[in-house]
């Protein structure tokens, strides 16, 4: 299997470069894209920037320019439920465009696209492999394998559905909407669902892996930022990295 590793911006993931074998760098457009092996197993890293769209052309040329068979995006998320803390892993059992509402249509004398929901089911491989991987992360932390790596973090994983919209939600207000509409989801994001849309459109698996990084409230840019660069490289780079050792 051939590995397609997405995150939003350089913080989340790029550290990850420094452990490919071979490692080779493209540049397509404005996005440079890192390939080579990561413990016998072919993985090709980049960053799409923020929003479904860029990271819906990050993974496109993933599949068409790469031939990659799985795409794994990693990175920070909004929680939308309250016994969520900050440094929690969601694994993505569904991916839902909150944003997105075809139902104004419902009536209309024309012709439907194709595609009427937006709501992705992830094939059980995809997101039992980033449980697997998010669960080996906590065992090693708790081991203290991680040295770099706050001693006071002790998070928990979840697996569930997930929301994604161009918008960083960071009022209650905006929360509530989201939620009154979608119920279950446990966080929010910008990029997940989108991934999900193209592996769907090709026919490939994917898994989306987010850690906690503020409530989706007031206080959500500050408290993002913070986690961010405290924590977040270390977290998403073993987390990955153990996602490709169990590919």
């Amino acid at each position: 299997m051939k590995i397609g590793l997405i995150g939003a911006i350089k913080e989340e993931i790029l550290m990850l470069k420094d452990k490919i074998h071979g490692l080779k760098a493209t540049q397509i457009g404005s996005r440079d894209f890192y390939s080579g092996t990561i413990d016998g197993h072919e993985v090709v890293v980049c960053t799409s920037g923020w929003g479904k769209v860029a990271v819906a052309s990050t993974a496109t040329s993933l599949i068409n320019l790469f031939q990659v068979d799985h795409l794994l995006f990693i990175g920070l998320a909004g929680s939308m439920q309250g016994h969520l803390k900050i440094g929690d892993i969601i694994v993505a059992d569904k991916l839902i465009q909150h944003d997105v509402c075809l139902s104004g249509l419902a009536d209309a004398q024309v012709a439907l696209p194709s595609r009427k929901t937006f709501e992705f089911e992830v094939r059980p491989e995809g997101w039992q492999r980033a449980l697997s991987a998010g669960t080996q992360f906590i065992l090693n932390l708790e081991d203290g394998e991680y040295p770099a790596i706050s001693t006071g973090y002790h998070p928990a994983i979840y697996v569930g559905a997930i929301a994604t919209g161009d918008q960083f939600v960071d009022t209650t207000e905006g929360r509530k909407q989201i939620s009154e509409r979608f119920p279950q989801v446990l966080c929010v994001e910008m990029e997940g669902a989108a991934i999900a849309q193209v592996a769907a459109d090709y026919g490939i698996s994917c898994s989306v892996i987010r850690i906690i990084s503020d409530q989706a409230d007031e206080y959500a840019h500050e408290n993002f930022t913070a986690f961010l660069f405290r924590n977040i490289s270390q977290i998403s780079v073993e987390i990955a990295r153990l996602m490709f050792v169990s590919a």
